[in-house]
């Protein structure tokens, strides 16, 4: 599988999964979505930046990093 459809597939069950945790709501479709994008978006910058040695400098370029992978998917 491509890196771009494991991560659009890990959003997606991210998505489903936050979806079943708030009790099946209709009409929440995209909320879920895009929470689930920021959480990846955020776990991808911290793990580079962690991967980097924590550089204080670093942690902008990682999440706008993050944001263009994501953006891919």
């Amino acid at each position: 599988m491509h890196e771009n459809a494991e991560l659009a597939e890990a959003i997606r069950r991210t998505a489903y999964f936050l979806w079943q945790q708030e009790g099946q709501p209709h009409g929440r479709a995209l909320d879920h979505w895009l929470r689930a994008q920021h959480m990846h978006q955020r776990q991808m910058a911290y793990d580079r930046w962690l991967a980097e040695g924590t550089p204080v400098d670093r942690a902008e370029a990682h999440w706008n990093a993050a944001a263009g992978r994501i953006d891919e998917s």
